[in-house]
């Protein structure tokens, strides 16, 4: 008797399971996150065919807890076309990873995206961490790709190291530099700035 039971209950779930369909997810054409001034830019469209009932976006410093930061009401999506959407984080978390997940309606989320915020500062540089132990990295606005070049001097004035990229930062590796102060200039076709910074193993 429990078997057939049983068998009945499998059998009207799988009926209901035919008329009523579980709802889908809803999914993105596209989900991205850029820097915009002094704040970050998230854009996204949601598929041709999908619609859901608001947008809550949420933030994160560790993409583990999120906490709401904005929210678009009303009907999201369209059944007959990809629909963008944009949001403005306005306090991005600074010189730090934020992470971004979606609620679209109730029972949706989106990927969790990541963008580095860096605040570049006054000196036209941003450098963490400082001291350094077996790495650091400088950060500067270089918008049009141009040629940076970076020279590293010791205490003494002895050149020690050169690079040069076309990003807007640098990764500088100082495992093998003697714990002491050290002093960069940063060089390009308009910009020629200094600073310095401390090495401590």
């Amino acid at each position: 008797m429990r078997t057939y039971t049983l068998y009945r209950l499998l059998v009207i779930l799988f009926l209901l399971g035919s008329i009523i369909p579980l709802k889908a997810r809803i999914t993105l054409d596209y989900y991205e996150a850029n820097k915009t001034n002094n704040a970050v830019l998230l854009k996204w469209a949601i598929s041709h065919g999908q619609t859901c009932n608001g947008i809550t976006i949420t933030r994160s410093s560790d993409s583990l807890y999120f906490e709401p930061i904005g929210r678009i009401e009303g009907v999201c999506g369209s059944p007959d076309a990809s629909i963008p959407y944009s949001f403005i984080d306005e306090t991005p978390l600074k010189n730090q990873i934020n992470y971004y997940k979606l609620e679209l309606g109730v029972s949706s989320f989106s990927p969790i995206i990541s963008f580095n915020y860096i605040d570049i500062s006054k000196q036209n540089y941003q450098l963490w961490p400082n001291p350094a132990q077996d790495q650091t990295s400088i950060h500067f606005e270089n918008p049009n790709f141009e040629l940076f070049q970076l020279i590293i001097f010791d205490s003494f004035g002895r050149k020690i190291e050169e690079l040069e990229t076309k990003n807007s930062f640098f990764n500088l590796s100082t495992s093998n530099y003697p714990s002491g102060i050290y002093v960069f200039q940063l060089i390009s076709i308009n910009v020629k700035t200094m600073g310095k910074f401390m090495v401590t193993h």
